[in-house]
């Protein structure tokens, strides 16, 4: 049988492999906004042509006079050798993402920190929702402003203290971006991310133990959402993920 100390082992080592994995966190090198108009790629595909952009429609224009039609946030993407690039979209916002599988920060990567494994940090949460619905004003990292579904909260009591975070819906559970008073110490400043599954009888498992950095703490060409006020935390939560830098 997997002792939690197995399944919390499995857990960091799947992190790991996502931020390693080629694609992963580690790989991006660059991000270009795309201006109205005629873009240069950036320079390592620059002899595939150029990007077009007229409003939200962005295409690249080979050297041999072909048009091929880029959506953002999907999978298509231009490469060469060991570079990729996709369109991503934020806000009013069109970009280009560039990876290398041969970026230095993923060949120099020493390992996330952690704190140790403990226990106390895995709690069970009451889940009230919003009959009516409702969302968050979630700002990321670049000030772009999006409302986002909250389908409720949880309400916690940890070291002497009722807690209390907004949650966010995911496909399989729930989301938290959280702060706490370890943030900017031994934490990423920032916040962290807390992903859980869907509640049971109106209870949710919280184990911060999983806290991890959000993609900010590993590129700086990451847009990563920033934690609602409502979710900054007056108590130090010293377990999961340490700043990596």
């Amino acid at each position: 049988m997997q002792t939690y100390s197995d399944e919390l082992a499995a857990f960091r080592k799947s992190q790991e492999e996502e931020l390693t994995k080629d694609g992963g966190w580690l790989s991006v090198v660059g991000l270009y906004w795309l201006s109205e108009g005629d873009n240069a790629l950036p320079p390592a595909l620059r002899s595939l042509g150029k990007l077009v952009r007229q409003g939200e429609t962005v295409r690249l224009y080979t050297p041999e006079g072909e048009r091929r039609l880029l959506r953002p946030n999907s999978d298509e993407k231009l490469a060469k050798g060991s570079v990729t690039a996709f369109i991503l979209q934020r806000g009013k916002r069109f970009g280009v993402r560039v990876y290398d599988r041969e970026s230095p920060a993923r060949k120099n990567f020493k390992g996330q920190h952690w704190y140790a494994p403990d226990e106390a940090y895995k709690l069970t949460a009451e889940f009230h929702p919003y009959p009516q619905g409702k969302t968050l004003a979630i700002t990321n990292v670049l000030g772009d402003t999006q409302p986002v579904p909250c389908p409720g909260y949880v309400t916690f009591p940890l070291n002497g203290r009722l807690c209390r975070l907004e949650a966010q819906g995911t496909p399989t559970g729930l989301f938290f971006n959280f702060r706490d008073l370890t943030s900017g110490k031994t934490t990423y400043p920032a916040g962290r991310f807390l992903e859980t599954e869907k509640p049971t009888n109106g209870k949710v498992v919280l184990d911060f133990n999983k806290a991890v950095n959000p993609p900010c703490a590993f590129t700086e060409f990451a847009t990563c959402p920033l934690p609602p006020v409502a979710n900054y935390l007056k108590i130090e939560i010293p377990a999961g993920e340490k700043k990596t830098h």
